[in-house]
């Protein structure tokens, strides 16, 4: 734990910020798909630009981070999510993507990762694994 709180202090104020923010928004993902309907989750917000913007990277490791961290902080959904909200804090586009993967005839596992434009932002080592499922996804809100 004291390791945790060393790094944390260690790194550059930015970091820290965003760390907290991400952390932040972990936790108000969770109860967004805790209370709220997928379908809303999903529905599309348009913002004034599509561009990848030059700190998704650093957003990327905030929540990646922040999910070890924050209870149920490892489901993808809520990591999408919370990467989603951060990007539209900087007025960027993003969108949710849902995934499936049959790992065998009785089991069909899911997948959701946020992409920002080109990039991969959550969720970027597993969506390999799985197709991208059509139908409504989500810009960012």
């Amino acid at each position: 734990m004291q390791t945790r709180l060393r790094k944390f202090i260690e790194l550059p104020a930015t970091d820290r910020w965003l760390l907290v923010s991400a952390i932040v928004s972990l936790i108000k993902a969770r109860i967004v798909v805790t209370f709220v309907p997928l379908r809303k989750i999903l529905q599309p917000v348009m913002l004034r630009t599509n561009a990848t913007p030059p700190d998704s990277e650093k957003i990327s490791w905030a929540v990646e981070t922040a999910g070890r961290i924050v209870p149920n902080g490892q489901n993808c959904l809520v990591r999408a999510i919370a990467g989603r909200e951060m990007l539209a804090r900087r007025g960027v586009s993003s969108q949710i993507r849902l995934g499936i993967a049959k790992n065998s005839p009785d089991i069909l596992k899911g997948h959701a990762w946020l992409e920002c434009g080109d990039k991969i932002v959550t969720g970027e080592g597993e969506h390999r694994n799985y197709f991208a499922m059509p139908g409504p996804s989500a810009e960012t809100p």
